[in-house]
């Protein structure tokens, strides 16, 4: 005898479940398999390792398929998934990225600065990566400076200090995050860039970012900390009230005996997740992503305009590149 099935008639209001691909090393594949239970309405798929020694590490991503490669992924397996997720270094990312969103694939990506032009006409969904936008602390300044909490914004101050280990090499790449938050904080670009940069100590760099109605940010990198835990603070002053953010305020002190220790809380993957969340949700509600190509874009032009600065000892100015 047969049944009569009906369907459910709740089916339409449930979100569509995103089939998820990592391409990356073993350490990208770790840490988001850590958070794969935090994620709403996507899963991982497939995993693509960069390289071959990569590839046991795909079991953290649970239910996930291990591909032999990239190349494997993009023409054997690309009914197997709906969009991508790559964790490479610039001199791949890019050319990955291109192959993706050539298929029709939202792709989220990293470490793009040096191949912005090969992905200006992108064919789907591109989110660079901003991971450092997403930190808890950070989206609580955000929202306050946008409800009008403190009304115009006028001064933002950043130090950012890490020991060497911790440091990208590229003086750009170490200057991006923080060229983007300025920009993202005041919502452009600044007028005017002032930078000074000590020949005794190349590693530290301080730079000052004129923005209109005066605001001004003053942030200041320095990698050549002695090896241990870093230190970042953020502080924004508006005209009618300030907020702070760092990465030092849950300092727990242990006492068992002798001299108390503090043990640093952190804020674990929650920028990670806070960001792979944001790329699900604007496929899901097919809209544009919180974080575009525009929004790299302007702060590696920025980083550039620092750099700039600091060589010729001159404040640059009236580039546009909001």
């Amino acid at each position: 005898m047969s049944r009569e099935t009906f369907p459910d008639p709740n089916a339409a209001d449930k979100p569509k479940m995103i089939r998820l691909a990592l391409i990356g090393a073993s350490g990208a594949a770790e840490a988001y398999g850590a958070i794969q239970t935090r994620l709403h309405s996507a899963s991982w798929a497939v995993f693509a390792p960069l390289n071959d020694n990569d590839s046991p590490a795909g079991q953290s991503l649970g239910q996930a398929t291990t591909t032999k490669s990239t190349e494997a992924l993009f023409t054997e397996q690309a009914n197997d998934f709906d969009a991508v997720v790559i964790d490479a270094n610039p001199s791949q990312a890019a050319s990955l990225a291109k192959a993706a969103t050539t298929l029709g694939k939202p792709t989220l990506v990293g470490q793009l600065p040096g191949g912005l032009d090969v992905l200006g006409q992108a064919e789907a969904l591109l989110m660079p990566a901003h991971t450092w936008r997403f930190l808890p602390s950070i989206q609580a300044v955000k929202r306050s400076i946008d409800a009008g909490k403190l009304g115009e914004p006028c001064l933002l101050r950043i130090h950012r200090w890490l020991p060497p280990e911790s440091t990208p090499e590229s003086i750009a790449e170490r200057i991006l995050p923080d060229t983007d938050l300025a920009c993202w904080m005041f919502g452009g670009a600044p007028e005017k860039v002032w930078t000074l940069q000590s020949a005794a100590n190349p590693d530290y760099i301080q730079f000052h970012l004129g923005f209109a109605n005066d605001g001004m940010a003053m942030i200041d990198i320095a990698g050549s900390l002695p090896a241990g835990d870093g230190y970042f603070s953020l502080s924004m002053i508006g005209g009618t009230g300030a907020a702070y953010a760092d990465d030092h305020h849950n300092m727990n002190l242990l006492y068992s005996g002798g001299q108390p220790n503090a043990l640093r809380t952190n804020q674990g993957h929650a920028d990670l997740t806070g960001q792979l969340q944001e790329f699900v949700d604007a496929i899901s509600e097919e809209r544009e992503a919180a974080v575009t190509l525009a929004d790299t874009s302007r702060a590696a032009a920025v980083a550039a305009q620092v750099i700039e600065s600091a060589q010729t000892k001159q404040v640059t100015e009236g580039k546009e590149c909001n």
